[in-house]
């Protein structure tokens, strides 16, 4: 699904790069720019004729995209491992249990001890029994499953911030080409000459 989404991207940025080039003298719409970087970031630079802020913006939008990718695949391969070691040292496999549940075993080295823990210091405990149960063979292996799954909550957090960061470049982006082309159309000027009777008179049309 992700390699997807940049293929999109990818595919829709040279369509648009081969057909909304700006050229002399013709006027754009900043809106059109806006909503094109807003869907794409770069389109609207294509647009407007900046095919060099264009790259800038299609390349951040690859890089976030190609990070979320990295930090997703990290994510899962940490989650796998993590459930393998509990298999191995604590004879169960949290997947599918919850994230209490999981928790639950990184902090007691049995279920019998978290059972007796909750029973003391809750009225209504939830306890564990059945498939549910583990006991770690060695404490320093409870601690390394809670190392794992840690790095897999780092890594989770990473592709939050990797959403953040493509909604920053596509707001910036559209931002940017709408600007861009408000620039454009209000220092486009024309010089054109006239031939007078007593002379040669020169006129300045610019767009406001």
């Amino acid at each position: 699904m992700k390699k997807k989404a940049i293929c999109f991207i990818l595919v829709t940025a040279l369509f648009f790069a081969g057909g909304n080039m700006a050229y002399p003298g013709e006027k754009k719409d900043h809106m059109k720019a806006f909503l094109m970087s807003f869907i794409v970031p770069g389109l609207g630079q294509f647009y407007a004729g900046s095919s060099g802020y264009a790259k800038i913006f299609i390349a951040s939008e690859l890089a976030i995209w190609s990070g979320y990718y990295y930090n997703t695949k990290m994510m899962e391969a940490s989650r796998q491992d993590y459930f393998s070691y509990a298999v191995l040292h604590a004879g169960v496999n949290p997947s599918g249990y919850g994230t209490n549940y999981i928790n639950a075993v990184g902090a007691y080295n049995s279920s019998f001890d978290h059972n007796q823990y909750r029973m003391q210091s809750s009225v209504n405990p939830v306890l564990y029994a059945g498939n549910q149960t583990w006991s770690w063979d060695a404490a320093q292996n409870r601690i390394y499953f809670r190392e794992l799954r840690e790095r897999e909550l780092d890594y989770k957090n990473n592709t939050k911030y990797c959403i953040a960061g493509i909604m920053l470049n596509h707001f910036i982006s559209a931002l940017h080409a709408s600007k861009m082309v408000q620039q454009l159309n209000r220092t486009d000027s024309v010089l054109t000459f006239n031939v007078l009777d007593n002379g040669l008179s020169a006129t300045i049309t610019r767009n406001f």
